[in-house]
């Protein structure tokens, strides 16, 4: 009876390594995905809502749009920015904060822009709100910060957290 039991405990262990290996090959997989950078707004946008929930894609998304300026955010989103993709975009933008951060300040500025912007921070539930100030503390708010940025990084938190 032991015998099988450690039988059975070694086919387990066998079986969740095979699973955890196969992930992993998923994984590596879908990381290999090269994104093709949008040759519109449109289909940024697109691209953007279709890696909902997918950080580390929107992420890249965001990284290799050089035809999609941050700029553009305002005519992309017009009236149609939601929270949701708020709240992504700017985690997506604090993974890459360390290592592109003139490119990461120009979304935080841009997405003030566009026009919902100041109606959807006014109406973040008290969860939403939390998790921004929580990644505009860790992240933006940084004494690490260059003093070129620190500035403009000032004056946006009191866009993305007005209640601070």
């Amino acid at each position: 009876m032991q015998r099988n039991n450690t039988t059975r405990k070694q086919e387990v262990k066998a079986s969740v390594q095979e699973l955890a290996s196969r992930v992993a090959s998923r994984v590596k997989a879908v990381a290999a995905e090269k994104i093709t950078p949008p040759n519109s707004a449109y289909q940024f946008e697109v691209s953007l809502r279709g890696f909902f929930g997918d950080n580390a894609r929107q992420t890249s998304l965001l990284k290799v749009c050089k035809t999609i300026s941050p700029s553009a955010l305002p005519q992309i989103f017009k009236n149609a920015l939601t929270v949701p993709i708020l709240l992504n975009i700017i985690k997506c933008v604090a993974t890459f904060f360390v290592e592109k951060m003139d490119l990461a300040v120009n979304y935080l500025e841009n997405l003030t822009r566009v026009p919902r912007f100041d109606t959807l921070i006014m109406f973040l539930s008290s969860s939403d709100n939390a998790d921004l100030v929580k990644i505009w503390d860790e992240v933006f708010d940084n004494e690490a910060t260059p003093i070129e940025y620190a500035e403009t990084l000032d004056n946006l938190h009191t866009k993305y957290c007005p209640n601070r």
